[in-house]
């Protein structure tokens, strides 16, 4: 018979794998959407931005692309991942409120909400016992 410290170990050993997945998932989507920014896709990204109105939008492809690159890499190893989740959240927020929000939820933000949810609930939970970080923008 189980024991209840057993229990509670079994819990946190399965929250901690969730997080795990939560992470790499988000950090394979990510990742290979900034690599692909950076590869040669800046110039249209900037437009696009551009096209939406947003200011300097040379910096803020770059910067988008960085985080998203950048933020990859450091999910994986579960690094920063509060703050890491909470700026994909907002990035993901001003994707849906500029770009794709008036296309409707099937085939417009559907993606975008998927990762905002997954970016928000590892900014709120952190890395888990599973990664590098043992700061509070990790854990």
């Amino acid at each position: 018979m189980a024991t209840k410290s057993n229990s509670v170990a079994g819990n946190a050993a399965r929250t901690d794998l969730a997080l795990l997945l939560l992470r790499l998932v988000l950090a394979a989507v990510f990742g290979a959407y900034g690599y692909l920014k950076w590869a040669g896709g800046m110039d249209r990204f900037a437009a696009l931005l551009m096209t939406i109105h947003l200011p300097i939008p040379d910096v803020g492809a770059r910067l988008v692309a960085a985080l998203e690159f950048g933020g990859a890499v450091l999910l994986l190893v579960g690094l920063w991942t509060r703050l890491i989740g909470a700026l994909l959240v907002i990035e993901m927020s001003v994707a849906i409120a500029t770009v794709v929000w008036k296309q409707g939820f099937i085939g417009g933000f559907s993606f975008e909400l998927t990762l905002l949810t997954v970016a928000l609930a590892l900014a709120i939970a952190g890395g888990g016992s599973l990664s590098i970080g043992r700061d509070r923008l990790s854990r």
